[in-house]
């Protein structure tokens, strides 16, 4: 029997283009942060760091600590809107724990594809719950 793998291939290009089609196929830039010096150093300066977050909270997508019970620093990830890697990399450089050297990052592109988002909102308690 004999394998035609550029067949093969060009076959499941297709199906794949055909099965990709309805996805939302955004594209966000994902910063993952990590820690490089010790946490007593940087948790004097996590005050700033959560400031930051919130004064440019429109320009997050989604944000917040990988946590580990008992670990008050560690690795992170944040997602940017942000139409180009120069203007993702310029915030996460801005960003007081990596501006101040005690906090390194890697920026990736990302395309939202697949997923359910839920959101409830209860305004006589002012919450906004997410499933």
């Amino acid at each position: 029997m004999k394998i035609d793998k550029e067949s093969d291939m060009l076959k499941a290009l297709k199906e794949i283009r055909h099965l990709t089609e309805p996805n939302l196929r955004k594209r966000v830039f994902v910063a993952f942060s990590y820690p490089i010096i010790a946490t007593e150093l940087i948790v004097p300066h996590v005050p700033e760091h959560l400031r930051y977050m919130a004064e440019a909270e429109d320009q997050i997508f989604l944000s917040g600590p990988f946590i580990r019970e008992g670990q008050i620093v560690g690795e992170g990830m944040t997602i940017l809107h942000a139409d180009s890697e120069v203007k993702a990399a310029e915030f996460m450089r801005n960003e007081p724990l990596v501006r101040r050297g005690l906090r390194r990052f890697d920026l990736k592109l990302w395309e939202l594809r697949e997923g359910t988002i839920s959101v409830a909102t209860r305004l006589s308690e002012s919450k906004v719950i997410l499933t």
